[in-house]
């Protein structure tokens, strides 16, 4: 199995008391690529990052975690993006972003599709999510678009988070339109309750008239403890015991998306897939930001 991810990797500053915070690197796609490769799968992490010695700390932290580094490009007048995220009495987050330098978003500026589309073809998925899209400019979302359409005719299975970040837009109308666009070509999409609403729907059902998409299997998580799938006429409902008490739920997301993709690409089935990704999801929430400690982390309890 082989996968490649597409985002941004960004600084991280979480804080560990109310005057000191700690520098760590993460983002959804590429936190998701590292649950991934930790699991035992090839992943490949596509990005752009600067040329300083923050986006060197950055790659060699993605180097240690195991990710193909081929796809990452080097920007000598940009760098990566920075955020700090605080976390309320019950862990959720808050986000504060400084990405206006960010070199993920011109990756697409500087390659050739038809280049990019030939080195893809031993890819068994590709994974990206809105925040990744949120980036672009038109002129980049068109490209990554004709790329995923071309991939997607060949039979490579494309894996969307929808993920919204309605700040991360101009406009909540141009959010719906590109990421419409994009839902169509999914084969695999994960949502959640909060995605829905930022969109501006009261309800999953009336999400799904608007974004059309029957052959698509989509995870549907509600923030209550249900996770609901459907693809065409088939809908099925998961229950999952919540934890009242978190640390913090940076990454929860991601590292469902991890073990659920890991499972459910290699035949474990519906259930099973869920299982395991909401066990790894709720061992996330145990730790101060969005990706476990390589030495607290056990493969095995997750396979």
């Amino acid at each position: 199995m082989q996968i490649c991810s597409i985002g941004e990797c960004m600084a991280e500053l979480s804080s560990y008391n109310n005057e000191n915070y700690k520098l760590s690197f993460a983002g959804d796609t590429a936190n998701t690529a590292i649950y991934l490769s930790r699991l035992g799968v090839n992943v490949s992490y596509l990005t752009s990052i600067g040329t300083d010695i923050i986006s060197d700390r950055m790659l060699n932290f993605i180097k240690k975690e195991k990710l193909n580094i081929k796809y990452i490009l080097r920007n000598s007048n940009k760098t990566i993006g920075l955020y700090i995220v605080e976390n309320n009495k019950i862990g959720e987050r808050n986000f504060y972003y400084w990405r206006s330098s960010s070199a993920a978003k011109y990756y697409f500026e500087s390659v050739n599709i038809n280049t990019l589309l030939h080195k893809f073809q031993h890819y068994n998925l590709i994974y990206f999510s809105g925040i990744t899209l949120s980036i672009y400019n038109e002129r980049n979302i068109n490209k990554f678009y004709l790329l995923l359409k071309k991939l997607k005719s060949r039979n490579t299975k494309i894996c969307m988070d929808l993920n919204v970040r309605i700040n991360n837009w101009k406009s909540q109308d141009l959010a719906i339109k590109i990421l419409k666009r994009f839902y169509k070509l999914t084969d695999l999409v994960f949502l959640t309750k909060e995605d829905v609403l930022f969109l501006g729907f009261n309800s999953f059902d009336l999400f799904n008239k608007t974004f059309k998409n029957t052959s698509a299997t989509k995870i549907y998580r509600n923030g209550l403890g249900k996770i609901m799938v459907c693809k065409k006429n088939f809908t099925q409902l998961f229950g999952i015991s919540l934890k009242k008490k978190v640390l913090d739920t940076t990454g929860c997301g991601d590292a469902f998306n991890a073990a659920f993709i890991y499972h459910y690409l290699n035949k474990a089935g519906l259930e099973n897939s869920i299982k395991f990704a909401h066990k790894l999801a709720k061992k996330v929430a145990h730790y101060k930001g969005a990706i476990i400690p390589i030495k607290n982390f056990k493969k095995d309890i997750y396979l």
